[in-house]
């Protein structure tokens, strides 16, 4: 999916200033978070797509749960909720509850 409308419009109103927190989920849904806690996203544009930088990004959670999407958010907590990127490769928390998210691309898109 990559950002939703509310995603576009932040970073369309505030660019590199919009702040992004990303967190690992077993779903595509902001209710759907499973890692204790989000990390912001530095980043880097090009021709509209977004790549995240300073990776990787860790991550806990409960031990062996999936993780099958990383979820994009405006904040640490709570917050307004900017749409999804699907995960591929290790899609599991580790035995011990550690996630490693080694990369992230964010696009956007006019649904017109």
């Amino acid at each position: 999916m990559g950002l939703n409308t509310a995603g576009i419009d932040a970073l369309l109103a505030n660019g590199s200033g919009a702040a992004l927190y990303v967190g690992i989920g077993d779903g595509p849904a902001a209710a759907d978070q499973v890692s204790s806690a989000r990390v912001q996203v530095t980043r880097g544009v090009s021709g509209g797509v977004i790549t995240a930088t300073g990776v990787p990004y860790e991550f806990t959670g409960t031990a062996n749960a999936l993780a099958t999407h990383a979820l994009l958010f405006s904040a640490a907590t709570g917050g307004t909720f900017y749409g999804y990127d699907e995960l591929t490769g290790d899609e599991t928390f580790s035995a011990s509850g550690g996630y490693a998210l080694t990369g992230l691309t964010i696009t956007g898109s006019s649904p017109a």
